[in-house]
């Protein structure tokens, strides 16, 4: 599955970092009052890899960006294999 925007995208020099814990390009709260901590990324990466998948960002400045998830198909169960 790909989500893509076509939004300011993310720098080649933040784009090598945005999966590290705690990395964030935000510098305080937003218009909600909310800000970033850095680990929503991080997270969602390690959820993904701990179901044998993967996570993928790709971004070109001006342009936008795409997230890719990957996840194996699961084998169907033994007990179905021979129902009809």
């Amino acid at each position: 599955m790909s989500v893509s925007d076509t939004g300011v995208g993310i720098a080649p020099t933040d784009l090598r970092r945005i999966f590290e814990p705690f990395f964030t390009t935000k510098t305080g709260p937003d218009a909600t009052g909310l800000g970033g901590t850095g680990l929503g990324l991080p997270v969602c990466r390690e959820i993904v890899e701990a179901h044998h998948g993967r996570l993928r960002a790709e971004s070109r400045p001006g342009k936008g960006t795409s997230f890719t998830l990957i996840l194996p198909t699961c084998p169907e169960p033994a007990s179905r294999q021979g129902a009809a």
